[in-house]
């Protein structure tokens, strides 16, 4: 018997040592060629001509952190964009840029942050230009031809508009929805300016909303339109005048000199080239990246490692990941994990945290205040760049930190906190359902849909409110070294631009993810012009991310086929829709966690 056992396992190694030895030869099969492919590449790779023109399309605006892809190559993000022009401002090779522009929106900070990074090339050699071309600007708001201002000379395709006609902000308030079918929101806020709680509660601005929306738009447009008039070297008063007078045709804006050429993109392609010289080339920015690199690459030779983790999205707890209704998830768990990662690595020397968000759970975002304080502790300078938004939860996650850089036109703020529940007794009877629940234990309906908070439980609502409401305020005096009766003087749940917040000591400096590295760089000890190796956290690969999708996508599918079966009627379906389209997510107004958004 041990014989014939011996015999048969002794066949079956003998198959799994030949099943091996054929997935190795396969494996090294598939080396060689990509090895062969990488060495046939180079030899043909003539290199990159002296005269080179770089060009960007940044029509649509630009996600801020790389977001990994299984189907195709991502788009270039805002930090891969920024990384790029500083490579490219240091290489001679490269006379210019042409900018696609027109059509979407763009973040004004991240227009800022573009103007700053167009400077630092111009200086980077003599005779350097940039010229934009628009097919139409068409999108909303003025940061798109903000974008074009910066350029020597703004290219115009014929049968087009100039629609910069200022800034607008819309509030759909579904108050007055909810009443049709008998939805009521029960929402608590800390304090008048936390506004996210108006858009279930009221039909129209509070007094409060409309003083802190109209002064947040009217700060930014303040900042834009004065780089737009000195990049079109006319006065404030004059482009603003314009800005009243706009939408233009082709001819009217080159009339009000709000434009200098018409030409469809090629021929602002081939102007682009006749100016860079003889052999000119142009190369999108991406593959200009992908084949240069980063400036900040130096994982072999460096003076010291700076850790950038990548913070956006709204704020949840859990992992990070793609959420249908959210977009780009913010997990606490993922983020904090990266920053112990961090902290944990001998070679790191100090972190810099990008944060694009506009807030969300207050649970999250103190588990990533934690770990960034441990950090702190252990010897780690911590410096914040604030992008487009870090607001509540993101302004939460920033506070501590020995830097903060923002934008003018960033948004940030928002200290404050709003939770609550939607009640659907009433919807349920309406559609002829009858909701009874059991519950053992005293408080067990405390978060349910169905019934209203008793006296006690809405005293312990409230309570959880003051208790984060303190928690903040007294972190952001602790942090920003300013007093907690002044904090709450400009806390209330407000959020503020970045030009005002700076006067309110909510931020250090004004500055884009360039000026703050150079100060992370600085608090770490590396000199000035030293090698840095910037290694980016967390690290999701692109199936992370993909099935993240998929589970967060699942799960919703799964709640709302539930929803349908219990609630088959016309009205109720009116209700499904509601939910459908996201204006009540789940988890903004519940009242665990608490929502900092």
């Amino acid at each position: 018997m041990f014989t014939f056992l011996s015999a048969v396992f002794g066949w079956i190694g003998r198959r799994f040592l030949n099943a091996f030895a054929v997935l190795g030869t396969l494996a090294a099969l598939v080396v060689i060629v990509f090895a062969g492919l990488a060495i046939i590449g180079a030899i043909a790779d003539k290199g990159l001509s002296n005269n080179t023109v770089l060009a960007l399309d940044a029509r649509g605006g630009f996600t801020d952190a790389p977001v990994p892809t299984v189907f195709g190559d991502a788009p270039m993000s805002f930090i891969d964009v920024i990384f790029a022009l500083k490579k490219a401002s240091a290489d001679p090779r490269v006379k210019g840029i042409i900018l696609r522009v027109g059509q979407g929106g763009i973040a004004g900070a991240h227009a800022q942050e573009l103007k700053q990074a167009f400077e630092a090339f111009r200086a980077g050699g003599q005779g350097r230009f940039i010229i934009a071309q628009a097919g139409s600007f068409s999108g909303p708001g003025i940061g798109q031809y903000y974008l074009a201002s910066l350029a020597d000379e703004i290219w115009l395709q014929r049968t087009s508009e100039v629609n910069a006609v200022g800034m607008l902000s819309t509030t759909v308030f579904l108050r007055g929805f909810f009443d049709k079918f008998l939805v009521r929101a029960d929402i608590g806020q800390r304090y008048e300016f936390k506004n996210a709680a108006n858009v279930y509660t009221e039909t129209d601005y509070t007094p409060a909303h409309r003083e802190a929306t109209t002064r947040l738009l009217q700060s930014i447009f303040d900042t834009l339109t004065v780089d737009i008039a000195a990049g079109r070297k006319m006065d404030v008063a004059a482009l603003r005048s314009l800005i009243d007078n706009a939408p233009y045709l082709t001819q009217g804006a080159l009339d009000a000199k709000l434009a200098d050429r018409i030409g469809f993109y090629d021929d602002a392609e081939k102007a682009a080239k006749d100016r860079a010289g003889d052999g000119a080339e142009v190369v999108a920015l991406a593959d200009y990246y992908a084949r240069e690199g980063s400036p900040y690459a130096n994982p072999n030779q460096n003076d010291g490692v700076i850790a950038l983790i990548a913070a956006e999205g709204a704020i949840f707890d859990g992992p990070s990941g793609e959420d249908f209704y959210n977009g780009r998830v913010m997990g606490g768990d993922t983020i904090a994990q990266a920053v112990r990662d961090a902290t944990a690595d001998p070679a790191v020397k100090a972190i810099l945290v990008r944060v694009n968000s506009p807030g969300g759970s207050a649970l999250a975002s103190d588990v990533m205040l934690d770990a960034l304080k441990k950090a702190q502790d252990k010897g780690k300078k911590v410096v914040v760049s604030m992008g487009p938004v870090a607001a509540s939860g993101g302004y939460w996650m920033s506070m501590q930190a020995d830097e903060i850089f923002a934008s003018p036109a960033t948004i940030t703020g928002s200290i404050g906190v709003l939770s609550g529940k939607v009640i659907l007794r009433d919807t349920y009877r309406l559609a002829g359902l009858n909701p009874v629940s059991i519950g053992i234990g005293a408080n067990a309906n405390i978060n349910s849909e169905f019934d209203d908070w008793t006296p006690e439980q809405r005293a312990k609502f409230e309570a959880s409110l003051d208790q984060i409401y303190e928690r903040f305020t007294s972190s952001v005096a602790e942090g920003r070294k300013i007093p907690v009766e002044t904090v709450r003087q400009i806390a209330r749940g407000r959020v503020w631009s970045g030009a005002d917040a700076i006067g309110l000591k909510l931020i250090d400096r004004f500055g884009g993810l360039s000026d703050a590295l150079d100060e992370t760089a600085r608090l770490a000890g590396i000199p000035s012009g030293g090698r840095i190796d910037v290694r980016i956290y967390p690290q999701v690969s692109a199936w992370d991310n993909f099935w993240s999708s998929l589970g967060r996508a699942a799960s919703t599918t799964q709640r709302l086929e539930a929803f349908v079966k219990a609630l088959d009627s016309d009205a109720a379906r009116a209700v499904l829709r509601l939910f459908d389209d996201g204006a009540v997510r789940d988890g903004e107004v519940r009242m665990e966690p608490a929502r900092l958004q």
